[in-house]
């Protein structure tokens, strides 16, 4: 997803408040998702907890609010990675290479 939508989502998510920020995040595509009830999966700490699920980033907490809250700090975290080069890759072959050596040495005029 592109760093300026995912902060779209963040930013619309975050100017929401109480029970409209739930609603906003299911609205965008956002998944909920409450803890197990089968004693079977209660041994895994993340079928414990409330999870949040949108445009690829997961934060779980131990409510809805608190899960939404976590994944408006991780989406607001992944939007602001620091991007070098113009295409928005997190890397260019460029980056960091020394200047290419002159052709000649010409002279002063």
């Amino acid at each position: 997803m592109p760093p300026n939508s995912l902060a779209a989502a963040a930013a619309e998510i975050t100017a929401q408040q109480g029970l409209c920020k739930i609603l906003r995040f299911q609205d965008l595509g956002g998944e909920l998702t409450p803890p197990s009830d089968d004693p079977s999966d209660w041994w895994e700490p993340e079928n414990l907890t409330h999870r949040a699920e949108l445009h690829g980033i997961t934060a779980s907490a131990d409510n809805f609010f608190a899960a939404i809250l976590t994944w408006t700090a991780a989406a607001h975290k992944a939007g602001a990675r620091n991007r070098r080069a113009t295409d928005g890759r997190p890397d260019c072959p460029y980056n960091g290479q020394a200047l290419a050596p002159s052709a000649r040495d010409t002279p002063a005029a």
